[in-house]
């Protein structure tokens, strides 16, 4: 009897042997696609029916309002929904007075582009003026200093040796040299 459960012990083992072989080397699942992809699938077509929405809207803007009101404002986010759309654009102080004005014909133009009756109502936000909305002439005058001024600046920020701090305090040195009265 004793020589049968050797045998017997080769036979479970064989049978473990065979069960891990089985149960090894399987294919791996499939990474899940980035998310990119799966939203681009959902997304190209309701585009197609539905309009390109702000980010479309955003793009085309000067194309939209006139290169006039392009440079003060921009669409910021459409609310509402079943009854009609309500474009909310942010604009500086006078100019959202303008643009309210203004509010069918750019209420017509941005239907033009995104599709009839998507936009029925638009809010102007007054927000402040940012550098970048600044014109050309504006931002130069801003930014423009004299030799010396620059050389006095440069001088002050040479013991300074953290850069984050150096930026900062020239940003803030030339502001204040630019609203100096020469």
């Amino acid at each position: 009897m004793q020589s049968d459960k050797p045998h017997k012990d080769r036979k479970d083992a064989a049978a473990i042997n065979r069960w891990l072989g089985e149960q090894r080397g399987r294919r791996a699942y499939r990474a899940a696609p980035k998310a990119e992809r799966a939203i681009s699938k959902i997304m190209r077509p309701l585009s197609a029916k539905f309009g390109a929405g702000r980010s479309g809207l955003v793009d085309n803007w000067p194309e939209i309002v006139g290169a006039r009101f392009a440079r003060i404002s921009r669409p910021e986010r459409f609310l509402g929904g079943r009854e009609g759309r309500t474009l909310l654009i942010s604009a500086p102080g006078p100019a959202a007075a303008l643009i309210t004005a203004a509010g069918q014909t750019i209420i017509d133009r941005a239907n033009g582009f995104l599709g009839p009756g998507y936009v029925r109502h638009i809010k102007v936000v007054q927000s402040s003026l940012k550098d970048s909305q600044l014109s050309g002439s504006q931002q130069k005058r801003k930014q423009d200093l004299t030799v010396g001024q620059t050389e006095q600046l440069e001088k002050s920020l040479d013991k300074i040796n953290d850069p984050e701090l150096k930026q900062a305090l020239e940003k803030l040195g030339r502001q204040a040299y630019s609203r100096k009265d020469p």
